[in-house]
């Protein structure tokens, strides 16, 4: 029993040394950087095995695009999830809400994965304010987050308009 235990705290010991370390990214830097941005609709979720990860895929009807090619429907890849009865954490990675829109800032990379760019920074919960006035809303980050420099910084809540996001959009792509 004690070996057990001993076993136990080790592995908990382990599970805490791989935390996620993010560097902040800033309204521009996600226009900037990211393939593409939309706001959608999740209307479902489905996990599975990208080489030796585990990702939940979350169906996305796309409701307007701001940046990116077109297209009605999405799969985005968050890291972590459960198949094959093994489960992955990733912290910072985001949980979508089906039936919930969003704002997403996408990038694909070369494996063709379409993901959440700068993990939840990258993701704002939309929720219609009036005719044709739409407010997004991110979370303050809860996990460690570096500036440029490597200073440690604290998360702050981030409340936006869908409608200035879109203009700061168009004004970084007439560049």
């Amino acid at each position: 029993m004690r070996m057990r235990s001993i076993l136990l705290a080790g592995l908990a010991v382990l599970a805490c040394a791989h935390a996620t370390t993010l560097q902040q990214l800033s309204l521009d830097d996600m226009i900037r950087e990211s393939t593409g941005i939309v706001r959608a609709k999740v209307t479902g979720a489905s996990t599975g095995l990208h080489g030796q990860n585990i990702y939940t895929y979350y169906h996305l009807q796309i409701l307007e695009t701001a940046k990116g090619g077109g297209g009605r429907e999405l799969d985005v890849a968050v890291p972590g999830g459960t198949a094959n009865g093994m489960r992955q954490v990733v912290v910072g990675a985001p949980a979508l809400t089906t039936g919930s829109q969003y704002v997403v800032f996408l990038w694909t990379g070369r494996s063709g994965l379409t993901q959440i760019i700068g993990l939840s920074q990258g993701l704002f919960l939309a929720a219609q304010d009036g005719p044709g006035r739409i407010s997004l809303r991110r979370p303050a980050a809860e996990d460690l987050t570096l500036d440029k420099n490597g200073k440690a910084v604290g998360g702050r809540e981030l409340g936006l308009q869908w409608s200035d996001v879109r203009m700061r959009v168009q004004k970084e792509l007439g560049k």
